[in-house]
């Protein structure tokens, strides 16, 4: 009865945790299915080398999302969860962040129109790259920052559900031969102007949340507040896209292929991290709760680990279900990128969890810049004295995410954040 009572008091005191950490679960198990349709489908009905091509265009347009993201996921994240029963201030955080947003979207843009002509895959496929730019419009338009903040994971949920299942069922129907790959993009402009729009009229309707200019001391407040958040996101992107930019410059579009289904496996084992770091970061935010965070910690990297033993075993079958013997060199850089999966639990712990909540973003900031330029500079070498293949590329990644992991952990001993 003792035993009863104790976890009947543990899951009410964190129901909100629960009940989010589901919809998240739901979310990400969705996300995880959903590529896993629609690649096997599209790499046979496209062929290797264009759907590699559409991977390309997705992988260069992902710098540009950084930039409009502009750290807000997490800044905006942050004040949205201290802010969360001020309606007068959730109308001036949410209206600054968009304001903001679709300022810099313009931009980037402009600045893609200008890139496109020093891009010698872009050559005859300026609508594919254009296109493509739903990524940059889904950023701007879905507030994934003002609902994390406000720890209501079901309008992420189903808002997402409702737009990636219409994604889905035009796919199947409309994409029937490699010269219909213009629609890819095409239909997942789609899902993302839906998912914004449903998103939108929650934010403004349901919740009542007041759209208003601002003055120009106020947007450059939360600009400034969210510059260290931009540059380690911006950092971490460098050197995770720039890995299937690499192979598609240097190497070939049937190589982006395999690396982009090792990525889409890596992604799924890497999943309920992903959604314990999106569920955890408000509350720990708000408590600054160390011995949480502790247990928290030995959970995510034991399940980590159990992940990635089960694709070792399993990789070679995942490989040939999802992409048939055309794909079998991938496995090797499946089972390579996959050695991140707990290394990225623990650094999501040391960085997001406990450097920045504790006031040590800057910090943060820095030790992300740096590890993108130990990247840079391993890929140099590899590239001057051995030459690329994707299999080094793949373990290039592996050793920068283990530095990411031992310098957060460094400096959470030395700010007594791991005690």
């Amino acid at each position: 009865m003792i035993v009863k009572k104790d976890v009947k008091n543990i899951i009410r005191h964190n129901i909100i945790i629960i009940q989010n950490f589901s919809y998240m679960a739901l979310l990400q198990f969705f996300n995880m299915v959903l590529p896993l349709i629609i690649f096997p489908y599209l790499i046979r009905t496209l062929g290797v080398d264009t759907y590699g091509l559409v991977v390309f265009a997705q992988a260069i347009i992902a710098y540009l999302v950084v930039l409009v993201s502009f750290g807000f996921n997490l800044s905006a994240t942050k004040v949205v969860s201290i802010h969360r029963k001020n309606n007068k201030k959730l109308s001036e955080i949410v209206s600054s962040v968009l304001i903001i947003k679709s300022g810099i979207f313009i931009l980037t843009f402009v600045l893609l129109t200008v890139l496109l002509n020093f891009i010698p895959q872009a050559k005859g496929q300026i609508d594919l790259f254009l296109l493509t730019m739903w990524l940059c419009v889904y950023e701007v338009i879905f507030p994934v920052w003002y609902f994390q903040g406000i720890e209501k994971m079901k309008y992420i949920t189903l808002i997402t559900l409702i737009s990636r299942s219409c994604l889905l069922g035009l796919i199947l129907v409309v994409i029937k031969s490699p010269a219909d790959y213009l629609w890819v993009p095409v239909i997942n402009g789609i899902g993302a102007l839906l998912a914004g729009v449903i998103s939108l009229y929650v934010v403004f309707k349901r919740h009542k949340i007041k759209l208003s200019m601002q003055s120009y001391s106020t947007l450059y407040s939360y600009v400034n507040e969210s510059i260290p958040f931009f540059v380690s996101n911006l950092s971490v992107k460098i050197y995770v896209a720039s890995s299937k930019v690499l192979v598609g410059s240097f190497l070939g579009m049937l190589e982006v292929a395999y690396y982009d289904l090792a990525e889409k496996i890596a992604l799924v084992v890497k999943t309920p991290q992903g959604i314990l770091g999106q569920v955890l970061f408000p509350k720990v935010n708000m408590d600054k709760d160390k011995i949480f965070v502790k247990k928290i910690f030995k959970i995510s990297v034991l399940l980590n680990f159990l992940l990635l033993t089960l694709v070792f075993i399993f990789s070679k079958y995942i490989v040939l279900w999802l992409g048939g013997e055309a794909m079998i060199d991938s496995i090797i850089i499946v089972n390579i990128l996959c050695l991140t999966a707990p290394l990225v639990a623990m650094s999501n712990v040391f960085g997001i969890q406990l450097l920045i909540p504790f006031g040590f973003k800057r910090v943060f900031s820095r030790v992300i810049i740096v590890s993108s330029l130990i990247y840079f500079l391993q890929a140099f070498f590899v590239w001057y004295f051995i030459g690329f293949s994707v299999v080094n590329l793949s373990v290039i990644f592996v050793t920068t995410e283990l530095f990411v992991t031992v310098i957060m952990f460094y400096y959470c001993k030395k700010y007594k954040l791991w005690i």
